[in-house]
């Protein structure tokens, strides 16, 4: 304590306009602990210097410190309760946490001293729409666009939330895989059609793939129910009489939201081959949402015979807009049992399932156009073992396009 205090007092403020500007150039630059230390040795001197304390209330909140940001801007807002600038900072902090439920209550306690700020009123629409209020949402914004007809965050929210209350979303999608050597080109497409229901999510899918001079069909269906707030789970199960797909194919997970903008789940992946020839896969992720960005890790756990197999994908995904519009980077090794690439010329066989190493590193880009379609292109870069020759490997380019529609 006693160096703490004496690292505060050690900080030059005689003049506390020039420390603030200091301090701020501190935390801009990263060097956020100094600029708190700065900013405390203002306070020490200049208590009632409510910019300072916003400051550095918007600085712990950014280094994830959010109840010493709290107190900082309490701080404030009990001097002056109609403060703007810390009832914006209080709300971000809120919305910052997840908490979005008090964001809302600090948002509307905003709008009873500034009714007409067009700030307060987008982030009231932001955090309605955050909670699945999506109707109250629009009365919000129609109020906002009212007295703001150019606010663009605006306008573009509005679209974002009608296109997400369309019901229905229909796609097409064609994939094309080009080896090395060795092997033909490879051909997969689909169709989709998915839903939104009261209690979630559901989509009909209906795959064709053209390998080694065969094709077949797999039809399978995704279920993305809701079990509580901030709980969903996902079910799936694929049939097919073809040799290019498993048999049987499902799969289940349950996802769970975490504090700190965490997200969490555990499920399996189960394939059905032949009375022989089964495959059972444990998988689950750990994700974390920082500002626009999307980070989440992803390991598969497969039991065998031979041995335990272990395999695992990196995501990083930035969004722009919405969550439909991003660019996202994908890295992945390891061993796993190979469902749709490679496996012998025929096909899959009653005993023909291979655990195989592999390395791929991928890209994908998605961006919404006019009149609710969207875009898709993904591109991956493969290095996978060959099942008839193992240890002997071939490159593989596979490329994603897909187009869909909401209505």
């Amino acid at each position: 304590m006693f160096l703490l205090v004496l690292a505060v007092y050690s900080q030059d403020v005689s003049n506390v306009d020039d420390a603030f500007k200091s301090a701020r150039e501190q935390v801009f630059l990263g060097e956020r602990q100094a600029g708190i230390q700065t900013l405390q040795a203002i306070l020490l001197k200049s208590p009632r210097y409510d910019d300072v304390r916003i400051f550095l209330g918007r600085t712990y909140a950014w280094i994830g410190q959010r109840d010493s940001a709290r107190l900082q801007l309490q701080i404030v807002l009990a001097r002056t309760p109609d403060h703007e600038d810390a009832i914006g900072a209080l709300i971000d902090v809120e919305m910052w946490d997840d908490r979005y439920t008090a964001a809302l209550a600090e948002v509307s306690r905003a709008l009873l001293y500034y009714p007409d700020s067009p700030d307060f009123l987008f982030k009231k629409a932001s955090v309605l729409n955050t909670l699945d209020r999506s109707n109250e949402a629009l009365v919000t914004l129609e109020e906002l666009l009212m007295l703001h007809p150019g606010h663009e965050q605006a306008i573009n929210l509005k679209e974002n939330i009608r296109a997400n209350n369309l019901k229905y979303t229909a796609g097409i999608f064609y994939g094309l895989d080009i080896f090395s050597r060795t092997f033909a080109p490879a051909h997969y497409s689909g169709f989709q059609l998915a839903r939104s229901n009261s209690w979630g999510s559901s989509i009909l899918r209906l795959n064709y793939a053209s390998r080694f001079s065969i094709q077949g069909w797999q039809p399978e269906i995704d279920l993305y129910p809701k079990i509580t707030d901030g709980v969903y789970a996902y079910l799936n199960y694929g049939y097919s009489s073809s040799d290019l797909f498993a048999r049987h194919r499902l799969g289940g997970e349950l996802y769970s939201k975490l504090p700190g903008s965490l997200e969490t789940s555990a499920g399996l992946r189960y394939l059905y081959f032949g009375s022989t020839s089964k495959v059972l896969i444990y998988t689950g992720s750990l994700g974390w949402y920082f500002k626009d960005y999307w980070i989440s890790y992803r390991p598969y756990i497969t039991p065998d015979k031979a041995g335990t197999s272990f395999s695992s994908t990196l995501l990083l995904r930035r969004y722009f807009e919405d969550a439909n519009n991003y660019l996202g980077f994908s890295a992945g090794f390891g061993f796993s049992p190979d469902e749709g690439r490679i496996q012998n010329g025929a096909g899959f066989s009653t005993d023909g399932i291979f655990i195989l190493k592999s390395q791929n590193l991928g890209i994908a880009w998605q961006k919404t156009i006019s009149h609710n379609f969207s875009l898709s292109v993904t591109y991956s870069l493969i290095h996978q073992e060959l099942s008839f020759d193992l240890s002997e490997y071939v490159w593989m380019h596979s490329s994603l396009f897909g187009i869909r529609k909401k209505f």
